[in-house]
């Protein structure tokens, strides 16, 4: 992992790592997380992968130990109105800056998965979940709390399985969007169809 090499000269250093997710869904906010940790933390984090290759229940167990030992994290959101008014690119790059800027002091390496934002003197790292570690953990609290938000979602638009679908193109979203058309948390700016 990048962290690897930075903590062998200096373990007290803290990496910064911020991932997004909801970019593709078709309702609901686009969101981002951010993490710091340093070498002292790395014992908690054995079992910290890419959020999409664990379990719900996986990725609910390594957010209560980011919980229980305090790791400093954050978490930002922009709504679907955002990303209507203003573009994904944009509402993609104000959640990562958000995330970062309330973690970050200056003596932090911020490490950002994929996505090229201009501050911080962010590294952009290209498949960031299997070789960042911070941003790993970013990306899995990102996926938790979001999904937290879809199922809250779901219990005022039952019609669309939002709680099952978290807000992606799945066929029964789609179909649901059809029947009914879309619902005050859809963005409108893409293009909806039904498969």
């Amino acid at each position: 992992m990048i962290e690897d090499n930075i903590w062998e000269k200096d373990p007290e250093k803290y990496i910064i790592g911020s991932d997004e997710v909801g970019r593709g869904s078709f309702a609901g906010p686009i969101c981002a997380s951010a993490v710091k940790i340093n070498y002292n933390q790395l014992y908690l984090l054995g079992s910290v992968k890419d959020s999409k290759k664990l379990s719900p229940k996986k990725r609910e167990e390594i957010f209560e130990i980011v919980l229980e030992n305090d790791i400093e994290y954050s978490f930002e959101e922009a709504s679907n109105t955002y990303i209507d008014n203003f573009g994904i690119k944009n509402a993609n790059e104000k959640v990562l800056n958000d995330s970062i800027s309330s973690l970050y002091t200056g003596a932090e390496i911020v490490y950002v998965d994929h996505f090229k934002i201009k501050n911080f003197n962010a590294v952009s790292i290209v498949r960031g979940e299997d070789n960042c570690r911070a941003i790993a953990l970013a990306s899995i609290i990102a996926k938790v709390l979001r999904d937290k938000l879809m199922v809250d979602f779901s219990k005022d638009f039952p019609e669309y399985f939002l709680e099952k679908n978290k807000g992606y193109g799945t066929k029964e979203h789609r179909q649901a969007i059809f029947d009914y058309g879309m619902s005050k948390i859809h963005r409108k700016s893409f293009s909806l169809k039904p498969m």
